[in-house]
């Protein structure tokens, strides 16, 4: 008998995230995501969270902009772009780095765009690789406060973001506005308890 699921969040019915989603938030900076095709059907994966909750939030699946004709008329557009992603040793495309302040500073929050990876490291490096035109936009250096609760699947390194952790942790500071994010986090929050239902109880020894 196939599985059901759940036409909205794409999920198995026993898996489907609509229940925990909060409701919609009005984000002023429009944000992209450029997911790789393995996370797409990733049950652990957060970036669902994020397209369930945000109100301007584009998604896009794959690995070269030049295939995704929609994901390169948005690069192209009047609004600036920033990439959120660290730097990458041996770079030769030329970028600049902006602090979350400066941007402040510099624009309106409603005219400017932020372009997000989602995928493991190793996908998102090789979408990076795969794509120059990904390589020279403008990066927005992000500080966050928190380290990463993460806690059903493997990070690269305890300082690593899920996607939806560092959006939460963007956005709050960009716009100012920690409160409003935080059903973001409440909503990863209750995806990974139930996750760990799933999960074999520990052993005593």
């Amino acid at each position: 008998m196939p599985r059901v699921i759940c036409p909205t969040c794409e999920r198995a019915i026993n898996n489907c995230l609509c229940q925990w989603i909060e409701g919609a938030i009005f984000n002023q900076v429009s944000l992209g995501i450029l997911q790789h095709p393995n996370e797409a059907k990733q049950v652990k994966g957060t970036a669902k969270i994020v397209q369930l909750s945000l109100r301007d939030c584009q998604t896009w699946v794959g690995e070269n902009v030049l295939e995704i004709p929609s994901l390169k008329h948005w690069l192209e557009g009047s609004q600036p772009v920033f990439l959120l992603y660290p730097k990458i040793e041996h770079q030769l495309e030329p970028f600049s780095e902006w602090c979350i302040a400066r941007i402040q500073q510099t624009f309106e929050l409603s005219a400017i765009k932020i372009l997000v990876l989602d995928g493991t490291w190793r996908k998102t490096h090789k979408i990076m690789q795969l794509n120059s035109v990904l390589r020279g936009l403008n990066r927005v250096v992000l500080s966050p406060v928190e380290r990463s609760n993460y806690r059903i699947r493997k990070q690269k390194d305890a300082l690593s973001l899920s996607t939806v952790e560092a959006v939460y942790a963007l956005y709050s500071q960009l716009e100012s506005n920690a409160e409003r994010y935080q059903p973001l986090l409440a909503s990863f929050e209750r995806m990974q308890a139930h996750q760990q239902n799933f999960y074999p109880p520990p052993i005593d020894k």
